[in-house]
């Protein structure tokens, strides 16, 4: 069996951090090829291979290194007892590079409207509400509702911007009760084999990998607060602590898509259990 730390396999370069023999690569790449086979990307193709980087799911600040390459590496977590990514992290994996939803296929979708931080509000109330209803624990509502609220007001008062670039909402977070019509958007949510799904959708395409990588780098130590956005930047530090996994997908200018995936168990210290980040970028080139 090769001992090379990097692996090509179905169009992914898959790469084996420290935390994992270089070896397991090969016990792996069948499935995670498998579950890219014949997916178009969102746009043109990065010149070259997608790189995924497998590892042992615990975040630590080296791993910004890898946000910051263009494109963005994957982050993702070998979980399972054999070693191995989880089902349901290689098939989100795979749905990352298509296009359309990210969220379970058979799952049963729920959708809420945003329009004003009332609607936020409901939402994140209604998350909460459907972990408890599915026997999950008090803990997970909680968690699952925070982070539904967050990555809502993200999408909402965050992600809208005018001609020029310039933000529409997120320097008056505090005075702003509604958006404009256009600048609605919707959070959906499903309840599947013991995890909650969520998933919010903006029109601008502005996300950019850089505030993940600032999060991994302080990974561990105290938050640093950064108003330069317009929030004060805790709020992704809550979401990455709090959820199994983030996926986001990013057409620039067009459309970001964030999904998160939260555990229903009732652990309290989720910061240090397993994670994966794939942050999914594509530059959409002049007529394509």
């Amino acid at each position: 069996m090769s001992t090379a730390s990097h692996l090509e396999a179905g169009g992914l370069l898959l790469i084996a951090d420290a935390s994992l023999p270089a070896a397991s690569l090969e016990q792996v790449a069948p499935l995670l090829a498998q579950g890219v086979a014949g997916l178009p990307e969102v746009s043109s193709p990065p010149s070259a291979p997608r790189g995924v980087v497998l590892f042992d799911g615990v975040l630590k600040p080296e791993h910004a290194q890898w946000l910051r390459r263009e494109p963005p590496a994957l982050l993702l977590a070998t979980r399972e007892r054999d070693g191995g990514p989880s089902p349901w992290e290689a098939r989100l994996l795979g749905a990352l590079l298509r296009e359309g939803s990210l969220m379970p296929e058979q799952a049963e979708v729920v959708c809420h409207p945003l329009r004003g931080v009332v609607d936020v509000q409901q939402a994140a109330t209604a998350v909460g509400m459907a972990v408890e209803s599915s026997e999950g624990s008090r803990v997970a509502a909680g968690l699952a509702a925070d982070v539904a609220h967050e990555i809502a007001v993200n999408a909402l008062l965050d992600a809208p911007v005018d001609a020029q670039g310039a933000p529409r909402y997120a320097h008056r977070r505090t005075e702003v009760r509604e958006v404009a019509p256009e600048d609605a958007c919707e959070l959906r949510f499903a309840v599947e084999d013991g995890r909650i799904w969520l998933e919010v959708v903006d029109r601008f395409g502005g996300l950019r990998p850089g505030p993940f990588a600032r999060a991994l780098e302080g990974w561990g130590q105290k938050v640093k607060v950064d108003a330069s956005g317009g929030g004060a930047g805790l709020g992704l530090r809550r979401i990455l602590e709090h959820c199994d996994a983030v996926a986001v997908r990013v057409v620039v200018g067009r459309e970001s898509r964030v999904a998160c995936v939260v555990d229903l168990g009732d652990a309290r210290r989720r910061a240090a259990q397993p994670k994966s980040l794939m942050f999914c970028l594509h530059e959409v080139r002049v007529g394509g």
